[in-house]
């Protein structure tokens, strides 16, 4: 369960070759998540991109190689249940 506006607990994003982000939810219309990173490890946290996530759809994100970043936050615009 999230609530709306609360940033989840980070994810280790450093250190995996393969990158890849699934979003999904269990509302009953789309949900907005914002995805947030932190680059350098230090709790500066930065906007990398929103998704809309279609009710009972999953959304899937492969990172870019080259894109660095210490640890990964999502945010959803309405509470939920979502992972």
């Amino acid at each position: 369960a999230v609530a709306a506006g609360a940033p989840s607990d980070p994810y280790l994003f450093t250190g995996y070759d393969r990158r890849r982000l699934s979003l999904s939810h269990k509302a009953h219309e789309p949900v907005t998540i914002r995805i947030e990173v932190d680059i350098t490890g230090t709790g500066q946290w930065r906007p990398y991109r929103s998704f809309e996530v279609p009710a009972g759809k999953t959304v899937d994100h492969e990172f870019p190689v080259a894109f660095q970043a210490y640890w990964l936050r999502a945010t959803a615009d309405q509470a939920c249940t979502a992972t």
